[in-house]
């Protein structure tokens, strides 16, 4: 192997770790949904918090693109929801809480669709900017 072809593969590496953790984490999430209510997942998210954090390492503008990436590539097992709240276990704390909104909105030929995005303040992290179209139904705070 030439020493560039060597020096490029290892820096990727973080990167790869990175979205691995994000799809494992989005897998996780996505099968506790279906044996756990949300409210009970949320709590239990407070002690997977440590895990979450070796499995995704590294600024918050990173870990919300490998959610993101990894999320779109997962797409029949990560929903908006599961993406949120990967999100929230990894970024939320108590010294920054976040909002898990979920909200809904009437198509064109009347049936409601919903969505969950993460919100820190004002801006939202996770789930785009969607919170203008949609009308949100619940508010949680972080489960720190």
């Amino acid at each position: 192997m030439r020493p560039d072809t060597a020096r490029r593969i290892r820096s990727f590496a973080p990167h790869w770790r990175l979205l691995t953790g994000a799809a494992v984490a989005q897998v996780a999430v996505a099968c506790a949904l279906r044996v756990v209510s949300l409210p009970r997942l949320r709590r239990l998210g407070r002690w997977v918090r440590p895990v979450i954090a070796v499995a995704l390492p590294g600024e918050d503008d990173r870990v919300v693109w490998a959610i993101e990436a990894t999320g779109r590539r997962l797409a029949p097992v990560s929903t908006c929801l599961v993406r949120a709240l990967v999100g929230e276990m990894r970024l939320g704390s108590s010294e920054r809480p976040l909002q898990l909104v979920i909200g809904v909105m009437r198509t064109e030929n009347g049936a409601l669709r919903s969505h969950a995005w993460l919100r820190d303040r004002e801006r939202v992290l996770i789930g785009g900017t969607v919170d203008q179209e949609f009308s949100p139904i619940v508010q949680w705070g972080s489960a720190a």
